[in-house]
C-alpha cells in the first residue's frame, strides 16, 4: 500500500528539487561507505565477542542500506557528478575516522558523531520530500532511520560513547565535490585477531581437538560424548569468529573491489558471527560449558590470512566451507541417529549458510582471475595440492 492513502487528494507539495535530493543521498553515501570500510577493518581487533557481534550486524545493515542509497542516487541523477567526493567539512570527520587508533576510538567517532549526525539529517530529509512525488525516497529514508537509531542505542550498551555536538547542522545540505572521488586507506595487516580478556590464546590451541575432526570421509570423527562436544563446539565458535574476521578484512583490505563484493562479505561476516552466537548459546544451554573455558589458537586463521584475496577466497570459501558442508551433514545425521536432536539441529542452518559462502568464493575468485572458469579451476587445483589432510596450507604463499 502507498504511504499516502489512495483516497487522499491533498495538493502536491513537490518537496526538494531533484538535484538537492541527489546531493543529500550523496552525503549519506559517503558516511555509510566509510563507516562500513573502517568497521570492517576494526572488527577483528575488537576483543569482546558481543561487541564484535554488534559491529558485524551493523556492517550488514549499513551495507544493505548503502545498496539502496546507491540505487536512489542512480535513479535521481545517473551521471558522473554524483556522488562525487565529500565536502571539506565532512571529509574532516571522515579523516578523523580514518585516524582512529583503537576499536574504542573508532566506536566513539562512529556512534558519538557520525551516526547521530546522519540520523538527524535523515529525519530532517523526511520532512522535505513530498510523499507522493517522492515516495521512493521516503521509504528508503524511513528504513535508514530505524536502523541508525537502533545502532546508536545498541552501541551505547557495548562501548563507552560520549555524545558529541554535531559537526554540522544539516549533513544532507553539505555541497559535494562533483566529478571527484575520495580514496580509502587501509589499516596495517593483522598480526592476529583479538579475543575477550578471559579467553586463553596459545600457539597450538586446544590440545583436546584432534585432526580427525577436520577431515572428510570415513576418518571424520563426530564428537558424541559430553566432554568431546564441549571442546568441539568451543573450538567451532572460535572458528566462526575467525571466518567473520577474515571476511571483514577481505572487504577492508580490498576497497576497490566491486560494491557487490563488499555486500557479499558483509553478509558472510554477519553469518559467521551468528554461527558463533549459536554455539555460544548451545554451550551454555545444552553442554554445560561457556566461551573461554578452553584454549584457542590462530594457526589456521594465520595460514589463510597470509594469502592474497584470490588465495583466501579459493582456500577458505571454495575449499574449507565446501568441505565443511559434508562434515556438517555427516555430523547432523550421526547425532540424529543417537537421539541428540537439539545438538544436531544446529547443523541445519549452518549447512544452509555454507552454500552462498561457497558461491562467494567461486564468484569473486573467478572475477579476480579475469572471469575465466578454467583459470579458477587451475588455481584451485594448485592451491589444494598444498594443503594437509585437514585442509590447512602446509607452507606460506610464495612471494610474487
Amino acid at each position: 500500500m502507498p504511504i499516502i492513502p489512495l483516497d487522499t487528494t491533498d495538493a502536491l507539495t513537490l518537496g526538494l528539487p531533484v538535484d538537492d535530493n541527489a546531493t543529500r543521498f550523496s552525503n549519506y553515501f559517503h558516511v555509510l561507505r566509510e563507516v562500513i570500510h573502517w568497521s570492517n577493518g576494526w572488527l577483528p581487533l575488537e576483543p569482546a565477542f558481543h561487541a564484535k557481534y554488534v559491529l558485524g550486524e551493523h556492517i550488514h545493515d549499513d551495507a544493505r542500506g548503502q545498496v539502496k542509497v546507491r540505487r536512489r542516487i542512480y535513479e535521481l541523477r545517473a551521471n558522473e557528478d554524483w556522488p562525487g567526493a565529500p565536502s571539506p567539512e565532512l571529509a574532516a570527520q571522515l579523516d578523523r575516522l580514518a585516524t582512529a587508533s583503537s576499536p574504542a576510538e573508532h566506536a566513539q567517532v562512529v556512534y558519538g558523531q557520525l551516526k547521530p549526525t546522519l540520523l538527524a539529517a535523515l529525519e530532517l530529509h523526511t520532512t522535505l520530500v513530498d510523499p507522493i512525488t517522492d515516495e521512493v525516497s521516503l521509504l528508503v529514508l524511513r528504513q535508514l532511520i530505524e536502523r541508525q537509531r537502533r545502532h546508536i542505542d545498541e552501541a551505547a550498551a557495548r562501548w563507552t560513547i560520549t555524545p558529541e555536538a554535531p559537526f554540522v547542522a544539516d549533513l544532507g545540505a553539505l555541497a559535494i565535490v562533483k566529478r571527484e572521488t575520495r580514496d580509502l586507506q587501509v589499516l596495517p595487516p593483522l598480526d592476529e585477531p583479538a579475543r575477550d580478556e578471559f579467553v586463553t590464546v596459545t600457539p597450538d590451541g586446544d590440545p583436546f581437538l584432534g585432526e580427525e575432526l577436520y577431515v572428510n570421509g570415513d576418518e571424520n570423527h563426530v564428537p558424541t560424548s559430553p566432554e568431546e562436544q564441549q571442546h568441539f563446539f568451543h573450538g567451532l565458535m572460535d572458528a566462526e569468529l575467525c571466518a567473520a574476521e577474515l571476511m571483514a578484512r577481505n572487504s577492508h583490505e580490498y576497497p576497490d573491489m566491486p560494491w557487490d563484493f563488499h555486500v557479499d562479505m558483509a553478509r558472510q561476516t554477519w553469518d559467521e558471527l551468528r554461527h558463533a552466537r549459536v554455539h555460544e548459546v548451545l554451550m551454555a544451554s545444552e553442554l554445560g560449558c561457556r566461551w573461554g573455558d578452553f584454549e584457542i589458537g590462530f594457526d589456521y586463521f594465520k595460514s589463510i590470512y597470509a594469502f592474497d584475496l584470490t588465495g583466501r577466497l579459493l582456500l577458505f570459501n571454495g575449499t574449507s566451507e565446501q568441505k565443511a558442508m559434508w562434515r556438517h551433514s555427516h555430523r547432523r545425521q550421526v547425532l540424529l541417529d543417537l537421539g541428540q536432536a537439539n545438538v544436531a539441529k544446529v547443523f541445519d542452518y549452518l549447512l544452509a549458510d555454507e552454500v552462498p559462502h561457497v558461491h562467494n568464493g567461486v564468484r569473486w575468485g573467478t572475477h579476480l582471475l579475469g572471469g575465466d572458469p578454467a583459470a579458477y579451476r587451475a588455481r584451485m587445483k594448485e592451491l589444494r595440492e598444498g594443503l594437509d589432510r585437514t585442509g590447512q596450507p602446509m607452507a606460506p604463499p610464495q612471494a610474487t
